[in-house]
């Protein structure tokens, strides 16, 4: 009778503890995902820096999916193996672009990147490629080390989500708590 009584104790401590697990385990997962996109952003910070090439960062609104690709303007095209002045990306063999993905459940949940005159070109190119996914606004990192004031936020199924603010001036990340996506989408916009 005794060992039944434990054992029911057990049960009943396990039930009100489960809620909490499972919590932590989602909050983690969001966490993993927004590290995986702050790591692709400063990456491709790095790689613009090194490379004296504008990255370009894109993701699908509402999907996983994600890419990190190098601008190639016109000169570029000219001066390529190819010879290809139609393509404004660098989408050809010599540079293909990988699309990446968020972990299992989670989708990019809102964001926008901020208009300058520097990246007006760039960005009028890219939204004319087109393609099956429809792509953010592009994310543009530029050699001098600077990049585009830009917002994402990255959720689960659940509403909770994370926000990762870049700053334009530095390139800077900053990664925001867990919190409901709601109130992550109305926080402090880009500027403009």
């Amino acid at each position: 009778m005794e060992l039944l009584l434990v054992l029911a104790i057990i049960v009943i401590a396990a039930a009100a503890v489960a809620p909490s697990i499972d919590g932590f385990r989602r909050s983690a997962v969001i966490r993993s995902g927004a590290n995986d996109i702050r790591a692709a952003l400063t990456k491709a910070h790095v790689v613009a820096m090194r490379t004296g090439r504008t990255q370009i960062f894109q993701y699908e609104l509402g999907g996983g999916k994600y890419k990190v690709e190098p601008y190639l303007g016109g000169d570029d095209a000219i001066e390529s193996v190819q010879g290809d002045q139609s393509s404004p990306l660098a989408s050809s063999t010599s540079h293909p672009a990988h699309d990446k993905t968020l972990p299992e459940g989670m989708k990019f949940a809102a964001g926008d990147a901020a208009v300058e005159s520097r990246a007006e070109r760039v960005e009028r190119e890219v939204s004319s490629t087109g393609g099956s996914v429809s792509w953010s606004r592009p994310i543009l990192f530029f050699p001098d080390g600077s990049s585009v004031d830009a917002f994402i936020v990255v959720g689960n199924t659940h509403d909770r989500g994370i926000r990762l603010d870049l700053r334009g001036m530095t390139a800077a990340v900053k990664v925001s708590e867990v919190s409901e996506v709601k109130s992550l989408e109305n926080s402090a916009p880009v500027s403009r």
